[in-house]
């Protein structure tokens, strides 16, 4: 107890945002459970998943404070796993001719953002599987891979993956597409059991 003491004004400055945030959330919370929706039988209703990352951002927050409380004392007494495998680690010097600082690329900045803007323009369109997997694989040749096989690979099952979980676990409403791409969003979705 006495070691606490000693510690409490110290530790202060680095739990003060965890406890802001865990009332935030708190606060949040207390609106969430205010939701009312009546979700049909063997479905989770969109009021679950607010109350989920709530009660998670909460539990975290609950945690940084006991423990910086607890053992917050030093800033060298208690690291984190990170730290403790980064100071274990070997140091191995790269020599200076083999470092070669990274390349600034603001024609691949401004072609991504383009992208992103026609993704948004075009997935009422095209639909948002169609519309996915083609800004999955534009995003990865803009980025500078060009393994054609993987990056088709990548964007179907990412465009696949993506459909699965936003409307088969999530339950989101998603645009399909209009004339022949809503048809390949319908056969999917019967594919994968969405109804």
């Amino acid at each position: 107890m006495v070691r606490l003491k000693k510690q409490v004004p110290h530790v202060i400055p680095r739990v003060i945002p965890y406890v802001i945030v865990l009332l935030v959330s708190a606060f949040l919370y207390y609106r969430a459970m205010q939701i009312d929706f009546a979700a049909p039988s063997g479905r989770i209703g969109p009021d679950v998943w607010p109350k989920a990352i709530l009660a998670l951002a909460m539990l975290t927050c609950a945690y940084e404070i006991l423990k910086g409380l607890l053992f917050g004392g030093d800033k060298d007494e208690v690291g984190g796993v990170l730290e403790s495998i980064i100071e274990a680690a070997p140091v191995v010097e790269t020599p200076p001719e083999e470092h070669v600082p990274p390349g600034s690329h603001p024609a691949r900045l401004l072609v991504g953002a383009a992208m992103t803007v026609a993704y948004a323009a075009l997935i009422t369109t095209l639909g948002f599987f169609i519309s996915t997997v083609l800004f999955i694989a534009g995003f990865i040749w803009v980025g500078g891979y060009r393994r054609s096989g993987v990056i088709a690979s990548a964007s179907l099952v990412g465009g696949l993956a993506f459909m699965f979980m936003f409307m088969k676990i999530v339950y989101v409403s998603l645009p399909l597409g209009v004339g022949p791409f809503g048809q390949v969003s319908i056969q999917l979705m019967r594919l994968m059991g969405i109804r």
